[in-house]
């Protein structure tokens, strides 16, 4: 097993109090494999991964927060270590994650360097990088400033970037925003070529970019509302709110899912779920079945 994670309870202080941000999360990634972490904006995906890698906000409190990398317990700065070498994110937006003062040749260098490669190999080594990333002719980039690149072509040099690694465990963080279903499909399918062993937590609020991944984990308001096989969940979902997920997609004509209650429960969705009912101001079940899991009553 690559990574094991368990949230424990991730809050953060406000002028009302204290406010839950992630709790109860679980989930497991074997190397080679990919896991989607899909929900709308709020729902605890980005929080999750900045506790993957050790990042959390100077104002959020961890309490139970467990990261096991190959059956070490990492703390936090044993995760922060191995950020660029072993564990690596893709950013949303490749323009804005660059370095603004500095050309792509001394950024992939800086990578190469890392790495340990001899100095007299970095030209070599940047070109073979920018040339997988899909650069065809990778020395007419390597002396562009970020501004200078289109967005395609900077998320494709964050790439190169991130191919400057021994990469075990890659964060991908809305990658495919903004991308066609054809660009999706070669996003991943470039990842997949240059990192074969590598797990994939993929950050996302597109089921169809979800879909491209083997195993995807529903969230809502911080909670785990389902995970499991991604052909399964999405042929079948046992939770309502992913549900209403599907149904928001362009394809299904963009059907929202409105409010239609102000009622406290357990669940994260009751106030908007049109299956609401008095069970749902009881704790929520966990229901399990075929390597499915699910929390719901109904």
């Amino acid at each position: 097993m690559l990574l094991q994670y368990r949230s424990g309870t991730l809050s953060a202080k406000e002028s009302g109090g204290i406010r839950t941000l992630v709790e109860g999360v679980t989930f497991s990634l074997d190397a080679g494999e990919s896991l989607a972490l899909i929900g709308e904006t709020g729902s605890g995906k980005t929080m999750i991964a900045r506790s993957v890698m050790g990042l959390l906000p100077p104002d959020v409190q961890a309490d139970g927060l467990s990261v096991t990398l190959d059956g070490y317990t990492a703390d936090e700065a044993g995760v922060t270590a191995l950020l660029g070498r072993e564990i690596v994110y893709i950013p949303q937006n490749g323009g804005e994650f660059l370095a603004p003062q500095r050309t792509v040749r001394k950024q992939l260098y800086d990578g190469l360097r890392r790495m340990g490669l001899p100095r007299k190999a970095f030209a070599s080594a940047a070109a073979e990088k920018l040339r997988a990333a899909g650069f065809p002719e990778p020395e007419a980039v390597l002396g562009k400033y970020p501004f200078q690149l289109s967005g395609g072509m900077a998320q494709r040099v964050t790439i190169a970037l991130a191919a400057c690694s021994n990469a075990r465990l890659i964060l991908a963080d809305e990658p495919t925003n903004g991308l066609d279903e054809a660009g999706r499909v070669r996003f991943f399918d470039l990842l997949r070529e240059l990192f074969p062993r590598a797990g994939i937590l993929l950050i996302t609020h597109d089921m169809d970019a979800a879909a491209l991944c083997r195993r995807v984990l529903v969230l809502c308001g911080g909670r785990s509302m389902e995970q499991g096989d991604t052909a399964a969940v999405l042929a079948a979902p046992k939770h309502p709110y992913t549900r209403a997920l599907l149904a928001a997609r362009v394809r299904s004509g963009m059907v929202g899912s409105p409010v239609l209650r102000q009622k406290a429960a357990f669940c994260p969705y009751s106030h908007r779920c049109p299956d609401f009912c008095d069970r749902c101001l009881q704790p929520i079940p966990e229901n399990r079945e075929n390597g499915r899991e699910w929390r719901c009553c109904i």
